[in-house]
């Protein structure tokens, strides 16, 4: 239909003017809200342009009545219009489409500054679902804001089409966590073929591509770049090295000693600008070898030679590792602007990597569960084998002949080769693109004319003259197999094999006898799985039958098993062989692992069985399980036209068929054709039935399954012309690369395309490039892969992991390989609201609605996506019961997971109740089925019968953390976690309960939380040294007035957080001796001179003082009416003021809490949770007023759910006297009293009545110093779910000290909860303060659990020497109170310099538990947020005679002093650090890791490698004076303000606190002077 088209702007006021389109239904008479409508100009109908670029799909959602406009017309939004090219007043077709023909196949969105957990962007997808997209289109929901930024479909890019329930969303940010690691190994200081250098390549090639693209797409990542490397020693033994280095040395698989360094060169930062950087990775580079391999050299010690290692040697799998401790623990210090985390390596090799096989297994199941992007860019040449490539270490070494080397091909990483832009433009004019960079030893000999180094290998060596087995006879008795045992035939292919090794044999003019001829005569051969054979022992007696030895192999390994042994055997009575022997082993043609796994041995031993070995070369020859791990990503790839999810940086080799004539030609298929394909099949499948592999009872029905997937598929000429059928119900061929469907050929490369050009791309030069990679035309779509030589989609805008997966196991799988639990829930049973309604309004805001059977069961789908979990598409719930019924004539489509084919074929089992939803859930090899039968929901969980391992990894290193100058010792653990442990049952009550009753936050949920800190602001100091004052301690003590502001707007500031209204009339102090008071403005003088009958006195009776505290014109401030707080509500730190203007006699704010406290006991006030235990505190604590003699009065009833919803807190009385102002008064004490250096004694849980066997979870949950409360997320109802958290904040609070609160969740949009955190942030200026977010651990340090590996605080030493002579202070006084005047003399240092302490020192009542120690009580924090300090004393006592903390590694027992540790004991706790077994362990103070130390202990173990030179034979050391000093990091652009200071401020605070503490221009001095004037020392 031909309409007019018109455009209107968006107006947010009108619903109409808010559509994308508004039509008449009279004019499309067909027309119903949802409909896809496609609008084109008539002219374009016939025009060369595409359909998807001029063609606009839109949806409509409403049809109004009263849209009566003059023509028949259409109107679309303005920006829709444009973005289309749609002119406005021209006619236009708009027709009705079908949706299928135009929903989408996979959407990629994009969003930005904000944080989306995986629960809330399924929730965004499923609000994206039946609705029409467009390029660039904004979306919303829940506060959640973004837009489209690709669509494809059918293998092509899109600009519009329809979400349906099948279209895979992609979510990309970018604003993510990016951690660059650059390998600075040898290879970094050599030139390519180019002559480029490795690290300009890395640094000026790819970082600056890589910082211009991040500017052009306006990203702002939170990056951290690390540089690291590994360093050899020339040593035999341990005892070359001096005793300090000897903490750090590691020793490896071949006995080599070796340090690991890490240098932190950009730490936590969010630049618009990177190519500062650059200038700073070129200094570094220039010193960064001489310093790492010079570093430990000291005048008077010998230090072994060192060496930087190869790129292939490296740290590769460690540095990995350090950065998933990290993306670990993403629930921690949850920051709202950022989502995603990737780990990009670049390193100068060529993805070549010999690794560890148990650190292997770990990265990988680490990088898979925790679904973390690891990009590994590699600036040497692409290879002509798979890669990334691991060699695995041979831990045996010497001890076992290996016949071929163990390879891995991590399909778990994505991997690019940079070309830079020199190289491309050298080889856009050549015609051979070299993919290996020669070795130089090679031109060498070729110059010396020298043999080729297997000739000269010497036949007569000791060792290897041993006599070898004439194995051609022995094979010949081993394969006769008795008639009986049918296990598994091999084939004629091993006995053809055995034949010609025989005839080969014979053929040699002299049989070998040695093991270095019969290495030298081996050639290669393919192989495949039915290699996997076991070791053929030899009986131990001549009498006894060789048939008995024998052992069979079982069913063949899988893929991702990455732990059996590889082909060795033991060699016994053989030593560890010399330089000669390694040379031989390195000397055979034949790379890679296709050797033959039968050893050349006399005798052979019983061992377990190996699996087939990798050929890199030819990994298309293996086949692997597949797996739910390689399907972790599927649905994050686009998909060919073939649909195979492909990679748009890896090129494929074949081409698609532009000719329609010659894709019909290809599937018009003749009889013959058919035919030939029936007889294929048929023979593959008998072959695979001979070999165990496939089903002999049905092959019939596979055979016709298959030819008849054959004749209806596109996929018939791929697979007649060099493809395979894959069977769907068992392995298939190898699959490289994260998609996991792209198959491995050595023409496969990034960036490059090897096909020959057209005659229209043919250039003068002939290049074999298709076309230049930086002018790739990506909107090609049969190019579209083409062109890309690095991935840069996923370093600019990091995908985070997809929501779906397609993977689930066939039924026999399930059966055999799984354990079934199950339980059940009825959410509408757990409450007793319906059966005992809340009457009033006020019960109602306590007794939240229980949530219904459906939102139960949404939200627990929500918490399993969270943690990680994918929903597996595919199943199709038919509206009966369902069973799992493997159909093996199900077409198998390239893009979809060949194990979830069965999951289309369900059969319907005896009828039963409906199932209203079931859904399957999985991470890893754990899966979960969620399903509701009304208001009953059933959780069936499916976890390996065979559970994995419990894997650990200890790992020592140095590392240099920004503005320090040493490379520090620190310790890290990796290890997999135990995803089957997860108590998910007591998640699942949390949910039905909301958090209430007993079921809380644990640890063990791993639930999100942000720390934040509220601080005083506004302190001129900080605008001075802003504006470029020199020095920085400069700020001064606050005066009485500053202080009690303080206390008076963190007041108004409780009253915001718990959402309490007031205007500033209801907060004044209403007097009756006004007069009096302007007459006195300092305060009433003393001694009173006002008459007694117009004033009340301490001793005035309760009734007297109650009725003038509620007199209506000089009674006390009053709460207005609050829903969920009783009439006539105060709080007790307002009234303080009140009772000094009317009652004689009060001097001080415990002469007032006596005074409330009498009116308490009389019955005349109580708290207003009506608990009558609940004394009165000073603080933030609401009371109300009662009447004594009545009984029924409702104040009188306990609310034991008041304190979960409402922040109270108590308010501490500064120690220092600060004058007789009434104004500040309230902060005296009474005039006799004594306060403590600690604040209170009181335990507030004591004074308020708290039950700790209460029946809530806060309640069990609280300590001394901190409480819990609960925090209403969405009080303006913007989700679609209800949502709620939990506050963890001080129960203390005092203007001298930062005030902390924790905000703790699981059942929360991020977004909206950012917007309530950030609206706390704005609100809290106006009352004095700043709210800025903080570490949970701001010190991070190296040796504590769970810390970040690539943190650590900076030590900055007091110059005491230039104080005293004798380099001391405070001889004079004994140990403890010499402590103490030095913790006083550097208290009063830092607060020079603008330092408070983090908290409110609080002394623990010997009867009740604290959460704080000691040792907490020395950590400051400055007053602008940005900057931690914590003070040490200077005692270090051994550890036994200190609380104790476990300290890494965890499964190793504390170490006694000067014992060894035990080699057995060690591998028993699973520890499988690098650690030799030789090594003698000193005391705990030297290798604190393994041993048992308090935090005080590990703080002054980490000061003492940064100060001294270790001593072994001194155990305790003197630890230097001085401070431990941390950045906040969390402190982004968003958070900061002139309040904050931006990072040249904090800079120049250290620098000049450094200056200080070294008594530059005699500071030091002279302050301590000051300071003994001041202090009575």
């Amino acid at each position: 239909m031909t309409l007019k088209l018109c455009v209107h702007k968006k107006v947010p006021s009108n619903k109409q003017l808010c559509e994308e389109i508004l039509i008449n239904p009279k004019d499309i008479p067909n027309a119903i809200v949802g409909d896809v409508v496609e609008i084109y100009h008539p002219e374009e109908e016939f025009s060369t342009c595409t359909f998807i670029d001029s063609r606009l799909l839109l949806q409509i959602r409403i049809l109004p009545e009263d849209y009566q406009p003059k023509d028949t017309v259409v109107s679309i939004e303005q920006t829709i219009a444009t973005a289309f090219q749609l002119k406005a007043y021209k006619n236009v077709i708009v027709s009705k489409v079908d949706k299928d023909n135009v929903s989408v196949d996979l959407a990629e969105v994009l969003f930005k500054d904000q944080y989306y957990s995986r629960s809330d962007m399924n929730r965004l997808r499923e609000s994206m679902v039946n609705t029409c997209v467009y390029l660039n289109k904004k979306m919303e929901f829940c506060e959640m804001r973004a837009q489209v930024n690709e669509l494809w479909s059918r293998g092509e890019k899109v600009t519009c089409g329809f979400i349906s329930k099948d279209t895979r969303v992609v979510f990309r940010s970018s604003t993510s966590v990016v951690h660059i690691f650059i390998q600075m190994s040898s290879e970094m200081w050599e030139f390519d073929i180019n002559g480029d250098l490795y690290f300009e390549k890395a640094v000026n090639g790819f970082l600056t591509d890589l910082y211009a693209k991040w500017k052009e797409q306006n990203c702002l990542h939170d990056v951290t770049i690390v540089m690291f490397s590994r360093t050899f020693y020339d040593a035999q033994t341990r005892d070359e090295f001096p005793q300090y280095m000897q903490e750090c040395v590691q020793q490896d698989y071949a006995g080599r000693f070796y340090e690991d360094f890490y240098r932190i060169v950009v730490q936590n930062e969010r630049y618009e600008e990177w190519t500062g950087t650059i200038k700073q990775l070129r200094k570094i580079f220039f010193e960064y070898r001489t310093r790492v391999l010079n570093y430990h050299r000291r005048p008077g010690h010998r230090v072994p030679d060192a060496r930087n290692s190869t790129a292939t040697e490296g740290n590769f799998l460690e540095t990995l590792n350090m950065t998933l401790n990290l993306f670990e623990k993403y629930y921690y210090d949850r920051n709202f602007d950022r989502t995603g985390k990737v780990a990009v390596v670049i390193t100068p090799g060529a993805g070549v990597f010999e690794v560890d096989r148990e650190l292997t297994n770990i990265t990988k199941q680490r990088t898979i569960d925790c679904g973390v992007g690891s990009d590994l860019v590699c600036m040497g040449e692409q290879p002509l084998h798979a890669a990334p490539l691991f060699k695995f270490h041979s831990r045996t070494q010497g001890m076992m002949l290996e016949v071929g080397d163990d390879y891995n091909v991590p399909h778990w990483m994505n991997h690019s080769f940079y070309s830079s832009k020199n190289q491309i433009q050298f080889y856009s004019n050549k015609t051979f693109v070299p993919r290996i960079k020669i070795p130089p030893e090679i031109f060498e000999k070729q110059e010396k004319k020298e043999a080729p180094p297997e000739q000269e290998i010497p036949y007569n060596t000791e060792e290897d003259n041993f006599p070898i087995v004439d194995y051609d006879e022995y094979d010949a008795q081993v394969w006769k197999l008795p008639k009986t045992v049918n296990s598994i035939s091999y084939g004629k292919k091993n006995r053809s094999y055995h034949q010609s090794r025989a005839e080969r044999f014979s053929s040699q003019s002299r049989p070998p006898q040695t093991f270095v001829e019969a290495r030298l005569m081996h050639s290669a051969r393919t192989r495949t799985i039915s290699d996997n054979i076991s070791c053929l022992p030899v009986e131990k007696k001549p009498e006894v039958d060789v048939m008995q030895a024998i052992s069979f192999p079982s069913s063949s390994s899988t893929g991702d098993d990455l732990s059996t042994s590889v082909g060795c055997y033991p060699v016994h009575g053989r030593g560890h062989l010399d330089s000669s022997d390694e040379h031989v082993l390195g000397a055979r043609q034949v790379a890679g692992s296709a050797e033959s796994s039968v050893s050349h041995m006399k005798y052979l031993h019983n061992t377990r069985r190996h699996r087939a070995l990798i050929n890199p070369f030819q990994p298309s020859k293996m086949q692997f399980k597949m797996t739910s791990n390689r399907r972790r990503w599927i649905h994050a790839f686009p998909t060919d036209p073939h649909g195979v999810a492909v990679q748009t940086h890896h090129v494929q080799t074949y081409s698609y068929h532009d000719n329609t004539e010659e894709e019909f030609e290809l599937c018009d298929l003749t009889e013959e054709t058919i035919q030939a394909a029936h007889q294929a099949v048929k023979a593959r499948n008998k072959k695979r039935a001979c070999r165990g592999l496939g089903d002999n009872s049905d092959l019939s029905n596979v055979e016709e399954g298959a030819v008849s997937r054959v004749s209806q598929s596109h996929d018939l000429g791929r697979s007649l012309y060099g493809g395979s059928f894959k069977d769907p119900k068992h392995q298939r061929s190898f699959m490289w690369g994260p998609t996991g469907e792209q198959e491995w050929t050595a023409e496969l490369s990034t960036g490059t395309d090897w096909r020959p050009l057209d005659n229209t791309d043919m250039s003068p030069t002939e290049s074999r490039l298709i076309k230049p990679i930086l002018k790739a035309d990506l909107e090609n779509s049969q190019n579209f892969c083409a062109g890309i030589s690095v991935d840069w989609k996923s370093l600019i805008m990091p995908a985070s992991l997809p929501i779906t997966t397609d993977y689930f196991p066939d039924p026999v799988s399930l059966n055999n390989e799984y354990v079934e639990s199950m339980y059940q829930l009825l959410p509408d049973s757990n409450s007793l609201y319906y059966s005992n309604p809340p009457e009033s309004d006020d019960e109602k805001y306590y007794r939240k609605k229980p949530l219904s059977a459906k939102q139960v069961f949404c939200e627990m789908i929500s918490q399993r996506l969270s943690q990680g979990f994918q929903l597996i598409k595919m199943m199709r719930n038919t509206g009966s019961s369902l069973t799992l019924v493997a159909n093996t004539s199900q077409r198998v489509v390239p893009g979809s997971s060949p194990q979830v084919s069965h999951m289309s074929g369900l059969k319907r089992c005896r009828p039963r109740e409906e199932t209203a939803e079931e859904v399957y859930l999985s991470i890893g090899r754990i899966f979960h089925k969620l399903s509701r039968t009304g208001s009953e929901i059933t959780v069936t969980r499916y976890r390996p019968r065979h559970q994995n391992a419990q894997l650990s990894y200890n790992y020592r290193y140095r590392f240099q953390a920004p503005d320090s100058f040493n490379y520090d010792v620190s310790w890290s653990e990796f290890h997999n976690e135990k995803l089957e442990n997860y108590n998910w049952n007591y998640l699942d009550q949390y949910i039905c309960t909301q958090g209430e009753g007993d079921f809380g936050l644990m640890d063990s949920l791993k639930f999100w939380r942000s720390r934040f800190f509220i601080l005083p602001c506004n302190n001129p100091a900080t605008k001075k040294i802003s504006e470029g004052h020199q020095r920085c301690d400069i700020y001064e003590e606050k005066t009485s007035s500053e202080l009690k502001q303080l206390i008076i707007g963190f007041t108004r500031y409780l009253e915001i957080l718990n959402k309490m209204k007031r205007t500033a009339v209801t907060r004044q102090t209403n007097c009756i001796h006004k007069e009096f008071l302007d007459k006195n403005p300092g305060g009433i003088p003393m001694p009173d001179t006002r008459p007694d009958e117009e004033v009340l006195c301490m001793t005035s009776p309760s009734d007297k003082v109650v009725r003038w505290m509620l007199d209506d014109v000089c009674g006390i401030p009053m709460l207005p009416k609050q829903l969920g707080l009783p009439h006539k509500c105060f709080i007790s730190a307002e009234i303080v003021d009140w009772f000094y203007y009317h009652v004689k006699g009060v001097k001080s704010v415990k002469h007032v809490m006596n005074l409330l406290q009498r009116l308490l006991d009389d019955g005349y006030i109580v708290h207003s949770s009506g608990n009558p235990d609940h004394k009165v505190l000073y603080g933030f604590y609401l009371y109300t007023f009662k009447d004594p003699k009545s009984k029924n009065d409702p104040a009188s009833s306990f609310n034991t759910l008041f304190q979960n919803d409402w922040c109270e807190v108590v308010f501490v009385d500064t120690i220092k006297e600060v004058g007789p102002s009434y104004v500040s008064f309230s902060l005296d004490t009474m005039e006799g009293d004594v306060p403590g250096p600690s604040g209170p004694t009181d335990d507030w849980r004591l004074q308020t009545g708290l039950n700790i066997w209460g029946q809530t979870w806060a309640q069990q949950s609280a300590t001394l110093l901190h409480k819990y409360v609960n925090v209403d997320v969405d009080p303006q109802c913007k989700s679609d779910r209800p949502e709620w958290a939990t506050a963890r904040y001080h129960a203390y609070y005092s203007p001298l000290c930062a005030f902390e609160l924790q905000v703790q969740w699981m059942v929360a949009t991020g977004q909206i909860l950012g917007d309530l955190i950030y609206n706390w942030a704005r609100k809290a200026a106006s009352c004095g303060f700043h709210l800025l977010p903080v570490p949970c651990d701001p010190f991070a340090l190296p040796s504590a659990i769970d810390s970040d590996p690539l943190r650590g605080p900076i030590f900055i030493p007091l110059k005491v020497a230039a104080i005293d002579q004798h380099d001391s202070i405070f001889v004079e006084y004994d140990k403890s109170t010499r402590e103490q005047k030095l913790l006083q003399f550097q208290e009063a240092i830092i607060k020079r310099f603008g330092f408070i302490e983090s908290s409110v020192r609080v002394l623990a009542n010997r009867n009740t538990k604290s959460s704080q120690g000691a040792e907490d009580y020395h950590q400051y924090v400055h007053c602008t947020g940005g900057m931690f300090i914590i003070i040490e004393d200077t005692n270090l006592a051994k550890a036994n005679h200190q609380p104790i903390i476990e300290t890494r590694p965890i499964g190793v027992k504390p170490v006694i002093e000067s014992q060894p540790i035990n080699a057995k004991k060690r591998e028993n706790n699973s520890s499988l650090g690098n650690l030799p077994p030789s090594r003698n362990m000193k005391s705990s103070v030297s290798y604190g890791t393994l041993g048992k130390k308090s935090f005080s202990e590990l703080r002054k173990d980490y000061i003492a490698r940064q100060t001294s030179q270790l001593d072994c034979q001194n155990v305790e050391w003197e630890i230097e004076i001085g401070f431990l000093w941390s950045w906040n990091f969390m402190l982004s652009r968003r958070w900061r303000s002139g309040n904050t200071g931006d990072e040249t401020f904090q800079d120049n605070v250290l620098r000049d606190f450094r200056a200080f503490c070294s008594n530059e221009d005699d500071r030091l001095y002279e302050f301590w002077m000051e300071y003994k004037a001041q202090n009575i020392i």
